[in-house]
């Protein structure tokens, strides 16, 4: 998806000591992976991502006069370590305004927020200034006031440990990105931005993707990344997993048969990207699927893209083969009810996943619990049990009956009272939580201020009689973060059965099925294709899943 950021000025300070070690490994990392391509990519990424990235070490620049250099030491308790993190500088103009400053020298944002760790340095006119300090979605706002005029010393060092009003690593919830790529950086620029993006957004572990389209590619600087190369690089603070993301398109970005993210695959699944509108040549003849069971095949965890975005995401969930369902990565396509709902009113168990596709622009990711050492294995395994919250903000906590996110609990026969526990916590005003029933809203609670954040609780009973589920979300019309991104946060569902048997509408599996028919239609009379055995290939995807529901349907009896 193309995406409304900007990334200018990216520049990097380091030190000979600092890198030493890593340069080794990066440089053996780059001998083994792929060739070093240079292309363009689309006029809009031109456009949009302009990039003036160098390297510089603070005792070769100089300190312009009438400035002031400062430098950054953020801490969030109860860490004893100082850190990355995100800063906001604004002019404080002569009526008590806040004017926000363009800086350079440190890795950019969204909406005038910067990273910084203890290397980077940031060169500003001597002025009063507001500086807004946060680190990730668990800590509190910190806002400083400095009259740089009347301070003698020219750098200064600005120490800040931030308050937390959560700690969700405490309690063994762990962040995760599941779809970053970087493009148009050199692979010394990305590794930092892998390192210290992350860190300052508290985010713990992200997927790094590979991924193709000719001619862009060449600016793909990820596609360098192998396993090993960012296991090298991955710190105490953020690990680095790998990851494909296999696709479709008919023409530049049109729809096509769709796109699966294949993470902690051993190798890439070739051919990578598929059909001429991606890779102008070759044909349409080949389905994701065959991607998506190669990767399971090895052990690979099955994620799909973009929320309804492509053909084949209901066959592929009707059929089984997916492991969970990313919404809101690189946009805002589609909705909970054009798949997550749908899906979970059929009978399946639709994990809820997110990211960013295109670098790291927003809060976005996933939650879920995880025991003893946290590695990329562990977290996808939770994940494929639908024990995850999404969010770019708010903190959610959600159980029934005292059983977990992601629990199947057994109904009795006749009315069941279920009691219901849910809490949101943010910075921002996420204006309260909503809890969910087979799709619809039945109980709402409102956010209250306290103490420099937002939290909402809700304590309430349902009363269920039938299969179903249940799940917390935010109010989809919300305020937005600080990078300007409208707030979400849903949780995967908590599932009730009743002698054993899942929720199934028929009227909703009609309808999904009614949806194949129309994309077999629709792939028949667009894919290109180089012989009929290549055709069969990609409609049988379809037929399969028709196939299936249509006997879901007939064994609900209803």
């Amino acid at each position: 998806m193309w995406l409304p950021f900007f990334f200018r000025s990216l520049t990097y300070e380091s030190t000979i000591m600092r890198h030493f070690t890593r340069t080794l490994l990066l440089t053996l990392s780059i001998l083994l992976s792929t060739t070093s391509i240079h292309a363009r990519e689309p006029s809009m990424w031109r456009t949009l991502h302009r990039l003036a990235l160098q390297q510089r070490e603070s005792n070769d620049v100089p300190l312009t006069e009438g400035h002031t250099r400062l430098r950054f030491r953020i801490g969030l308790a109860p860490d004893k370590s100082a850190g990355a993190g995100t800063i906001k500088i604004s002019q404080i103009t002569a009526d008590g305004g806040r004017e926000p400053l363009e800086l350079t020298g440190v890795i950019e944002r969204d909406n005038f927020w910067y990273t910084v760790d203890e290397s980077s340095f940031v060169d500003i006119p001597s002025q009063e200034v507001s500086i807004d300090i946060v680190k990730g979605i668990e800590s509190k706002m910190v806002t400083l006031d400095f009259d740089l005029t009347t301070v003698k010393n020219r750098e200064l060092v600005i120490p800040v440990n931030l308050e937390r009003f959560s700690h969700l690593a405490k309690q063994r919830m762990i962040s995760g990105n599941t779809h970053v790529h970087i493009m148009r950086q050199t692979y010394r620029q990305a590794t930092d931005y892998l390192q210290l993006v992350p860190e300052s957004d508290d985010l713990r572990l992200v997927w790094v993707s590979h991924l193709r389209r000719i001619p862009d590619e060449r600016e793909y600087i990820t596609n360098q990344f192998t396993p090993s190369s960012l296991h090298a690089i991955s710190t105490d603070k953020v690990t680095l997993g790998f990851g494909e993301e296999h696709r479709h398109n008919f023409g530049i970005g049109g729809e096509g048969w769709g796109h699966v993210m294949l993470l902690d695959i051993p190798e890439l699944v070739r051919p990578v990207s598929i059909g001429p509108g991606i890779m102008r040549g070759g044909s349409d003849g080949r389905p994701v699927q065959k991607g998506i069971l190669a990767a399971r095949g090895s052990g690979g965890t099955v994620i799909w893209c973009h929320n309804d975005f492509g053909l084949e995401d209901i066959a592929n969930w009707t059929l089984g083969f997916i492991h969970a369902q990313n919404i809101f990565d690189g946009g805002s396509i589609g909705s909970y009810d054009a798949t997550f709902y749908r899906y979970l009113n059929v009978g399946m168990q639709v994990p809820f996943s997110t990211g960013t596709d295109w670098f790291i622009y927003d809060y976005s990711r996933a939650y879920v619990p995880i025991r003893g050492r946290v590695t990329s294995n562990k977290w996808l395994a939770a994940l494929r049990k639908g024990e995850s919250f999404i969010t770019n903000g708010p903190i959610i906590s959600f159980t029934a009956n005292q059983r977990d996110i992601g629990s199947t609990i057994q109904l009795e026969s006749g009315s069941n009272t279920v009691q219901v526990n849910a809490t949101g916590k943010g910075r921002t005003d996420f204006k309260g939580l909503e809890l969910i029933h087979n799709g619809h809203v039945v109980a709402t609670v409102e956010t209250q201020s306290t103490d420099g954040y937002f939290v909402a609780k809700m304590n309430t009973t349902v009363d269920l009689s039938e299969p179903g589920w249940l799940a917390v979300r935010v109010p989809i019309d919300n305020n937005k973060n600080i990078y300007d991104r409208l707030i979400f946060g849903h949780t995967s569902p908590i599932y009730f059965q009743q002698n054993g048997q899942s929720i199934f509408d028929p009227d909703v599996a009609l309808d999904l099925m009614v949806e194949m028919q129309q994309a077999r239609d629709k792939a028949a009379s667009t894919g290109q294709f180089d012989d009929e055995a290549a055709r069969n290939s990609v409609i049988g995807v379809y037929d399969r899943a028709i196939e299936r529901m249509e006997e879901l349907i007939e064994s609900s009896g209803k």
